[in-house]
């Protein structure tokens, strides 16, 4: 894990949001969300739509945005120092079950989960849920997604077992567990990215 430098928190909701925003299905609800296949041209567009939309917007208004399904994630982002940072897939993990993958696929690092993911889409085995049959494969037929040419689609991490906590109940601990991007993160590491760059989260000392 390598700390390049400190980004504002108000890029990380916004980072947030963003992603959200273009990842929605229209009346399927969040457990269904996912990036669609698109084109890198539709993608490119979408993803300029979603930031004219949402960089104007002020912190009190991701807040909103952010907090009628995830309360406690405001108050974690707001209770951390962001850093830009990069991190090897062996030093992370996605939350526990994440796009509703089987639980002991994700109860090891992000390598070993990307290892179990990429054998099972090149099977095109059944056990693969809705959500990371049809994100994974989308996202990687996107160049500038697995290039990670957008700093607001950049994974969210947190400092092992501190913020969402989304990995608490996991005996395996990383370096940083990932709040947000789990299907991005898997993408990246089965297209070879490492490090991957990431928005790091540490506690802020009270």
């Amino acid at each position: 894990m390598k700390l390049i430098k400190k980004v504002p928190t108000i890029d990380v909701k916004r980072t947030f949001v963003i992603s959200d925003h273009i990842t929605q299905r229209k009346n399927l609800g969040n457990n269904h969300k996912f990036l669609k296949d698109l084109s890198e041209e539709e993608f490119t567009k979408k993803i300029h739509s979603a930031k004219k939309a949402i960089l104007r917007l002020k912190e009190k208004s991701l807040d909103k945005l952010i907090s009628p399904k995830w309360p406690k994630r405001v108050k974690s982002y707001n209770n951390s120092q962001w850093f830009l940072a990069e991190a090897s897939p062996k030093e992370l993990g996605v939350w526990n079950r994440a796009g509703g993958l089987p639980f002991d696929w994700t109860n090891d690092s992000l390598f070993q989960t990307t290892k179990k993911v990429k054998n099972a889409l090149d099977k095109k085995s059944k056990i693969l849920k809705r959500r990371a049959r049809h994100s994974i494969p989308n996202i990687l037929k996107i160049e500038s997604h697995l290039k990670q040419k957008e700093k607001y689609l950049y994974p969210i991490v947190f400092k092992t077992d501190t913020g969402t906590q989304g990995r608490k109940r996991l005996k395996k601990k990383m370096k940083g567990d990932i709040d947000d991007g789990c299907m991005r993160s898997i993408a990246l590491a089965i297209s070879g990215r490492n490090p991957i760059t990431v928005y790091f989260g540490i506690p802020l000392k009270k």
